[in-house]
């Protein structure tokens, strides 16, 4: 960001007792560039670039992006509209897709596919609200174009299933996740045939209820050894369901209260009954015992604290408890971002942190409008929601996990036939809590091996980069932490909560990259819409969660222009590779930026 200028600068220097933040201009006083020159077809637009996927067979899917209802920019190149699950067979039911071409002037021969989790939560919801070329979330007057777009990286097609999910048409059907990767697998073979995209290859990426998902489809797709329909190269699942419903809610609760105690704000008689029950349940054994490294035994198929038919035992059931306790502390308090508070955001999509929150007199949700249905080809008779009620699974029930161990049976055989699987968990998430992921992980055995050998500790690392519109700000440097082996890599984000990709966008951007092979890893080489460009980075070392402070004081509060040496969180001073203090180096790097030099 842009500071004020130089003359008001050289006082800072040589004052000690000074904030920084007094010389931060008001955010309504900065003086940020257009949205435009920001946009992924700033560019490409001026180009009038062709369209890469317009054929005749296309031709009818094609979406106007100058014509979207209360969008007021193009969005580029994209199709939308219905497929058939079967080829052979109109009534067996359609998915809905809409499908973004990548932004770069020459992409790849590859497509991700994302998928909403729920059961039952649409993709084109979240194109709109986490990670396509517009954004309209929570609080947003209108929508705005996205910096971290996904279709920057790559193509990228968002997809309405299993069958009773947003638009797609037909009778939900379903028993367990075989049936829902036949159902998808179906559709796939004639999206391919359509776009002819015979040969490229594919990454399954989703979240929330997707870590059930993508593992079965995934998969099913390597299993059928076809490359010229199903070539997966990797997966990736953010906040993913992976084991039965105490693993990821049940069995943490009590440390996760402990870690964020500071966020509950809990007396000490409740924590002690949170600790009590965690106890008598079984549940902190059950921690002591399997979430450790190297893992020394399978869990059991039957964990603590549910009875004969799985589920949850009522004197157990210490997520609600604390839950209900939570809420009656903060009543916006949410279990998809615990540091949420009052009031309750305007929702466009009717889902505000999954109250079903909608201001009186505002109409219908965006994509329930007739103008809106017509502009991207989907179904005017079909009632669109976020998450439907309707049950896509018959009886309510996925029998892969009401009668098995979630994926964990089909996980493995993805990550040793791509080895590149990414399953990240954002640690302010409490409706599915990382520690559960972890115990997944401890549990799968691939590459020879079970689970990770060694405690994840390394710092996840974001880049540094040009934050110059205000719209789309993100976050930058250690952002939690990264672990992988054997081609599974795992990343716990401290700044995120389920919705990891509206929270954190750069880490998602980021872990993208990696995955289809734009990066090596969680690195500070820029973003690749940045070219070489580079912003400056902080000095010092971050090894294993080491984050750079400088010492605080009346007179020095975290400010590098104050003089005080920057410590490691130990205590001990850091110092660049030739023993210099970095004071004078972080000064240099932080008047460089001041000055937009």
């Amino acid at each position: 960001m842009r500071w004020l200028h130089a003359a008001l600068l050289l006082p800072v220097a040589v004052s000690a007792t000074l904030n920084l933040k007094q010389y931060k201009p008001s955010f309504s006083q900065q003086q940020f560039p257009s949205p435009e020159e920001d946009s992924p077809h700033h560019v490409v637009s001026k180009m009038q670039r062709e369209p890469k996927f317009l054929t005749n067979q296309t031709r009818k899917f094609v979406v106007n992006g100058t014509a979207l209802p209360e969008v007021d920019f193009d969005v580029g190149e994209s199709y939308a509209g219905l497929l058939n699950i079967d080829k052979n067979n109109d009534t067996a039911g359609k998915l809905y897709f809409w499908f973004f071409p990548s932004a770069r002037e020459v992409a790849d021969k590859e497509i991700l596919i994302w998928l909403t989790g729920g059961p039952g939560c649409s993709s084109t919801g979240e194109l709109l609200s986490l990670n396509g070329p517009m954004l309209w979330q929570p609080g947003m007057y209108k929508p705005i174009r996205n910096k971290w777009s996904w279709h920057r990286i790559t193509n990228v097609v968002w997809i309405d299933q299993p069958i009773g999910t947003g638009f797609s048409q037909g009778t939900p059907n379903a028993k367990d996740e075989f049936d829902v990767a036949r159902q998808f697998l179906g559709f796939w073979r004639n999206f391919v045939d359509t776009f002819a995209m015979q040969g490229y290859k594919v990454y399954v990426t989703g979240s929330s209820y997707s870590g059930m998902y993508c593992p079965y489809i995934a998969s099913a797709m390597l299993d059928s050894n076809n490359k010229e329909y199903f070539n997966v190269a990797g997966m990736q699942v953010f906040d993913g369901v992976y084991s039965v419903e105490s693993v990821g809610e049940e069995i943490p609760v009590a440390s996760y209260v402990d870690r964020w105690q500071n966020v509950f704000a809990f007396n000490d008689s409740f924590r002690q009954t949170v600790k009590d029950t965690s106890q008598k349940c079984g549940y902190d054994d059950y921690m002591r015992k399997y979430l450790v490294y190297p893992p020394t035994q399978l869990q059991p198929g039957m964990p603590p604290g549910v009875d004969e038919d799985g589920n949850v035992k009522p004197a157990c059931d210490v997520w609600s408890m604390v839950q209900a306790a939570a809420a009656e502390i903060t009543p916006c308090f949410s279990v998809y971002t615990i540091t949420n508070l009052c009031p309750l955001k305007y929702d466009p999509l009717g889902f505000s942190d999954g109250s079903m929150y909608r201001a009186k007199g505002s109409g219908p949700v965006y994509f329930n409008r007739e103008d809106v249905k017509r502009a991207i080809n989907a179904p005017v008779d079909k009632e669109w929601v976020f998450c439907t009620e309707t049950p896509v699974f018959i009886n309510r029930t996925d029998n892969s996990i009401k009668e098995g161990p979630g994926s964990q049976p089909v996980l493995p055989n993805v990550i040793d036939r791509t080895h590149n699987v990414i399953l990240a968990h954002g640690t302010k998430d409490f409706i599915l809590i990382d520690d559960g992921t972890l115990l997944t992980i401890q549990n799968l055995t691939w590459g020879g091996q079970m689970g990770f050998q060694t405690k994840p500790t390394a710092p996840l690392y974001v880049p540094y980069h040009n934050n110059n519109n205000p719209e789309t700000l993100a976050g930058a440097g250690v952002m939690g932490t990264v672990h992988s082996e054997r081609g599974l890599t795992y990343l716990a984000v401290s700044t995120a909560g389920h919705f990891l990709t509206m929270d954190a966008p750069s880490v998602a951007f980021r872990s993208v990259e990696v995955l289809v092979g734009r990066r090596d890893g969680f690195t500070n080489k820029p973003f690749t819409f940045e070219g070489n460009a580079t912003a400056a980075m902080p000095i010092g070392e971050a090894g294993n969660g080491t984050v750079v402070m400088f010492p605080q004081s009346a007179d020095s509060r975290c400010n590098p222009l104050s003089g005080a040496e920057p410590i490691r969180s130990d205590g001990t001073p850091i110092r660049a590779k030739n023993g210099q203090s970095v004071f004078a180096l972080a000064l240099a790097a932080t008047l460089a930026v001041a000055l937009d030099l």
